[in-house]
């Protein structure tokens, strides 16, 4: 019985070190308390909103903010690990992002993941609202000051490398995660992860401060009218957008529903292409045998329907991709952080 006890207290130390979870403790004029007239959803067409109003401070002191550090067992790359920032995709966190939490923490990166959606008010566990309801722009927007606001107070953190971070996005989180590459400190930052961009919302940044990495899966079409309307190549009319005030100027500030409301926007490929033959520090990483979130689990080919009644739109939304290239995505990922030790 004793030798029993022993081992199953044996058991759950094991347990808590390989899966430990830290939130860092908060004084109280740290926290930023969502106000009672903060955001609000405005229904532009039946089942589709926008997003109106005051946007939310990052809040560290809020439920869904996770400051997770690599477990006794992780890989051990300086005696204060790198912190990944995680700005999630339209849908809030999921898989990919939970995903990505464990696959870094494992080896030996910390991760700040939280909920941009629930810092503004919004309650929308459960539904699709957010991924098939509300504009790229709306939720862009408010996924940009979160991650800004989690960045500045990431800085001032004593249990990671500050002089080691990162930022990775998913899908509307990666249109944000580049526009970050734009407003951070390379002091701070070292380089940036936007993976599967679109080029509609808040636009792209005329200038980015550190490297930038832009990831896709060869087959993602997410949104696209056609199978082989990919992400990376896509345009669409300039009245989607709309410019974030917090952002750096770029080309939502010229493509947009007061300006050349006519006109298509860029292809973010052509953007990266385009300022990497002017010197920017871009490299595309493409994988071939992927869609829409790497981490996502295996390729689906499904569809997705936006809105409802007769305005509603179906499009493709093929997602996830080969084990094979999840894993080489990971372990690009480290290779890179691993060179700021070299």
């Amino acid at each position: 019985m004793k030798w029993a006890k022993a081992s199953r207290c044996i058991f759950l130390t094991i347990a808590c070190l390989s899966a430990c979870v830290t939130v860092a403790a908060q004084t109280p004029d740290a926290c930023r308390p969502v106000s009672p007239d903060v955001a609000r959803l405005v229904e532009i067409r039946s089942g589709y909103h926008y997003v109106d109003g005051g946007l939310a401070e990052f809040d560290p002191c809020h439920a869904s903010v996770k400051l997770s550090m690599p477990s006794f067992w992780a890989d051990k790359l300086a005696d204060k690990p790198p912190l990944m920032i995680i700005a999630h995709g339209g849908g809030g966190p999921g898989p990919a992002e939970l995903e990505m939490v464990r696959r870094l923490n494992a080896r030996g990166v910390a991760t700040l993941l939280f909920d941009a959606y629930e810092m503004n008010g919004f309650r929308y566990k459960g539904t699709m609202l957010f991924v098939l309801g509300v504009t790229n722009e709306s939720r862009q927007r408010m996924i940009f000051k979160a991650t800004l606001g989690a960045y500045e107070w990431a800085r001032k953190l004593q249990t990671v490398d500050t002089t080691r971070m990162y930022i990775n996005g998913l899908s509307n989180g990666g249109s944000v995660a580049i526009n970050m590459a734009a407003v951070v400190d390379p002091h701070h930052v070292r380089m940036v992860f936007a993976e599967g961009a679109t080029p509609t919302g808040i636009g792209m940044p005329d200038e980015i401060k550190v490297p930038l990495r832009l990831v896709y899966g060869r087959l993602d079409n997410y949104g696209g009218k056609t199978a082989d309307d990919w992400m990376y190549s896509r345009t669409d009319p300039c009245h989607f957008n709309r410019p974030s005030p917090l952002a750096a100027p770029g080309t939502a500030t010229r493509c947009n529903p007061l300006t050349n409301r006519g006109e298509m926007t860029i292809p973010i490929q052509a953007w990266g292409e385009g300022l990497a033959s002017k010197g920017s520090p871009i490299v595309f990483w493409f994988y071939e045998n992927a869609a829409h979130g790497l981490l996502a689990g295996p390729l689906k080919r499904d569809m997705r329907v936006y809105g409802t009644g007769s305005t509603a739109m179906t499009r493709y939304g093929w997602t996830g991709g080969s084990s094979d290239d999840a894993n080489r995505f990971t372990k690009d990922l480290i290779e890179e952080i691993k060179t700021s030790y070299r």
